[in-house]
């Protein structure tokens, strides 16, 4: 299970939290640890756009990807069922702390894919408003750095057109404004909306920005696009 495997994660010294999140629809499974929210951005987001880019390179088998950002330090490990993401502290090297994290997994062996963890409905409704403003600042840094910050509406239009296309976008349309420069999210979100319904929609229009930058600016190209939204997520806490 994922859970045995975070806990002996978060018990490496240097590890301040870890996460993981379905491959997906983005959604949280399990968390341990002290949680920076942009770790669950970023994670999230590792496993929508570069899931994209990474199929369009024809990378295949890839065990984990590291970031760090003046003093953020991020590793996300690839696995059958789930992403893992975690946040390091800034005087510990990465080298030491994979070095620990693949000699847990060798002795582990392979992790089944865990239940997901319920929560109340009072909390649930306070993440899902969380969520879903998370998932557009993504959109909207996606479609930044895609756009150059200039031809906007085309990637704008094509943000409306997966929402309006998909029937539990249309559900959240209402939250959801469209201008010429970005994608706005304001208003009351229904209580019945659930935070996989968010993953599964932002998902979609995640992907489909990927695939437009694909064939705009090439599989190299936009891998670098996306690293550096990736980047963008991980600047503050």
């Amino acid at each position: 299970m994922f859970e045995s495997l975070l806990k002996k994660i978060i018990a490496i010294d240097g590890i301040t939290g870890c996460i993981t999140v379905d491959p997906q629809d983005g959604s949280v499974l399990l968390k341990e640890g002290d949680i920076n929210p942009l770790l669950e951005d970023i994670t999230a987001f590792f496993g929508s756009g570069f899931d994209v880019v990474a199929s369009s390179l024809g990378i295949k088998r890839l065990k984990f990807s590291y970031l760090e950002k003046e003093n953020q330090k991020f590793v996300i490990l690839v696995k059958e069922g789930g992403y893992i993401g975690c946040e390091l502290s800034s005087d510990i090297a990465f080298e030491v702390v994979m070095k620990k994290i693949q000699g847990i997994e060798k002795t582990d062996g392979e992790m089944k894919e865990p239940e997901k963890v319920s929560v109340s409905s009072v909390g649930e409704l306070s993440q899902q408003t969380r969520f879903l403003d998370s998932k557009v600042n993504q959109i909207n840094l996606l479609i930044d750095e895609f756009s150059d910050r200039e031809d906007r509406v085309q990637w704008i239009e094509l943000v409306r057109e997966k929402f309006y296309e998909n029937e539990i976008g249309k559900k959240m349309i209402s939250v959801i404004h469209f201008d010429n420069n970005k994608v706005i999210f304001e208003g009351n979100l229904d209580p019945e909306t659930k935070e996989e319904d968010i993953s599964i929609v932002s998902k979609l229009v995640t992907d489909s920005l990927c695939r437009k930058a694909v064939e705009k600016f090439g599989a190299i190209e936009a891998k670098k696009k996306v690293h550096n939204v990736i980047e963008k997520l991980g600047i503050t806490k």
